[in-house]
């Protein structure tokens, strides 16, 4: 039998970190198993080379590294060209804004191969608006509408686009991006869970069995918001006789300044960028609380993690770490995030069993709604629908001669089931970011 093959190119894509690398080897890991699917994924390397794990294939292409941020660019199209004419995919998967969707239109030029979208990071607001914003109000909101219209070009002509909040499928809606699809992502549920927890670990903190532990795990750099709970830190140092515990996790422009904090107080751990998955989960499992503070995120992966992990969450009542909160009733949610507010949540979460409390039913929450497996599965329902559109919209002789003619087919009474049910779902009443649980 033909497999059906997908490609995922994605210049977001880093080997030292973040939820893109995460959603990417979870993708594989899922998709190398299934003996129906070929899955490609084109890496930003240092150099070519192929690697095959199971049923599916890394190809990584030379890219060019931005400056020390541990991403690299895919600046060749050619080479890109290139990898997917020798892989012919049924459908690809573009998971960066700038030029990305540029080159894969060129690469599939004449082959009508459908390709779906990713909206990974809110680019428009993220990198564009609030960047310029440090310039001037009025360019920052001129480069903010630029970019949406870039979107527009490039993700608007996508044959869908797929969103992991019901706040970023709102905002794609309210800008002008056409089939948007809510598709959120998962977590190992069984890696990250309180089972992991361990007490040696939390004595290397100086950490005993009734202390709170605070951390932050993630990227330290301005758009993740993690200064204010450093600020916080020295807030309660200052004004109260409280020696608060704080570990942090990641790397980026601002490992420096918690290495110096970690340097003058015993109570603050910093571990570095940490690269083994099970390692981000014993940590996870043996804090308390985790601190999520940007009003940036599209989804907030890490944040997921933790309360799997069984950790309660201090965040932004902003985008998709609001909506979680609301969703979930894990943690404290702050309409403003800054010293005060965070040092104030911290204090909230010493009081017996507080934490405890919000950290368990994060996990029970965790548990029920999010896994990679009904991630993926999804996700392949949605592709299977979007080249099944492709497919309709060729003559039938074309039809015949597909590869992936028979995974597809179809009567012509499920066909018209599957299209009523996708009208149904794209027409579900738009909602914000204080969605209340069922």
């Amino acid at each position: 039998m033909a497999k059906f093959r997908i490609a995922d190119v994605n210049d977001f894509l880093s080997l030292t970190g973040g939820g893109v690398r995460r959603y990417h080897l979870e993708k594989l890991r899922f998709l190398s198993k299934r003996d129906d699917i070929e899955y490609h994924l084109l890496l930003p390397s240092d150099r070519p080379g192929v690697e095959v794990f199971g049923h599916a294939r890394v190809h990584h292409v030379p890219a060019l590294p931005l400056l020390k941020s541990g991403y690299r660019l895919m600046a060749n199209p050619l080479r890109v060209r290139q990898v997917l004419r020798a892989i012919r995919p049924d459908l690809v998967e573009v998971g960066s804004p700038y030029h990305t969707p540029d080159f894969v239109r060129f690469a599939l030029w004449g082959l009508d191969v459908p390709v779906v979208g990713f909206w990974h990071a809110n680019f428009p607001v993220t990198d564009v608006g609030r960047v310029l914003r440090k310039t001037a109000a009025w360019l920052g909101d001129l480069g903010e509408r630029a970019a949406w219209a870039w979107a527009r070009r490039t993700y608007g002509k996508m044959a869908a686009t797929l969103a992991a909040t019901h706040c970023m499928v709102d905002q794609l809606h309210d800008h002008g991006i056409g089939r948007v699809i809510h598709s959120p992502l998962g977590v190992d549920t069984q890696m990250f869970h309180p089972r992991h927890r361990d007490r040696a670990l939390r004595g290397s903190w100086g950490a005993g069995d009734g202390d709170m532990v605070m951390a932050y795990a993630g990227r330290l750099s301005e758009e993740k918001n993690y200064r204010p709970l450093l600020d916080a830190y020295e807030r309660l140092r200052a004004t109260t006789e409280f020696k608060p515990i704080l570990v942090v996790a990641g790397n980026g422009p601002g490992a420096e300044q918690v290495q110096q904090m970690a340097a003058r107080y015993t109570e603050v751990t910093f571990l570095g960028f940490v690269e083994q998955p099970r390692e981000v989960a014993r940590i996870l499992a043996s804090v308390d609380a985790v601190a999520s503070l940007s009003p940036y995120e599209t989804f907030g992966l890490a944040a997921v993690e933790a309360l799997a992990s069984g950790a309660a969450l201090v965040g932004s009542t902003r985008m998709s770490i609001g909506e979680l909160l609301a969703a979930t009733r894990s943690g404290i949610a702050l309409d403003v995030v800054d010293a005060e507010t965070v040092a104030s949540a911290w204090i909230e979460l010493l009081k017996p069993g507080r934490a405890a409390l919000l950290g368990a039913r994060g996990h029970q929450e965790a548990q029920a709604r999010y896994s990679w497996k009904a991630t993926f599965s999804r996700q392949l329902q949605v592709y299977q629908e979007v080249i099944a559109d492709a497919l309709e919209a060729r003559s039938a002789p074309r039809l015949v001669g597909s590869r992936i003619a028979g995974l597809l087919a179809t009567d012509d009474e499920a066909a018209v089931a599957a299209r009523a049910a996708r009208t149904e779902r794209e027409r579900r009443p738009r909602s914000g970011a204080n969605r209340q649980p069922p």
